[in-house]
């Protein structure tokens, strides 16, 4: 990774989750096995998740439970998203006190003037 901000900077070498998939099934040739498999090393993230797939003992269901699970993340990214919208930022919070603070005190210093005033 060239440039430690861009934390996704190597995405061209990602294999997608069809790849993976096919590679559990495997419904692809030997060329492409030996290209997933060095992708895989090279990526400890992607490896992790080719174990879990061949782990699992239903293939035939492995697509719904793949489908269930980005739809669950996306619920769940989802909602912590809208959490993060409601939140008031610090700066308008030090605004509203600096405004606040500055209606007391002319409050004050109006109270000050009519009791110096009246007595």
């Amino acid at each position: 990774m060239a440039d430690w901000k861009d934390i996704l900077s190597d995405r061209e070498e990602q294999i997608s989750e069809e790849d993976l998939l096919k590679y559990v099934d495997d419904s692809t040739s030997d060329d492409e096995k030996r290209l997933i498999e060095l992708k895989i090393h090279s990526n400890p993230f992607e490896s992790d998740a080719l174990q879990g797939l061949l782990q699992v003992q239903n293939k035939t269901q492995l697509k719904k439970q793949v489908n269930q699970l980005n739809q669950k993340l996306q619920q769940i990214t989802g909602k912590r998203h809208r959490k993060q919208k409601k939140k008031i930022d610090s700066s308008e919070i030090i605004f509203i006190t600096v405004i606040l603070l500055l209606f007391v005190f002319i409050i004050c210093y109006a109270m000050f003037i009519l009791l110096r005033t009246v007595g």
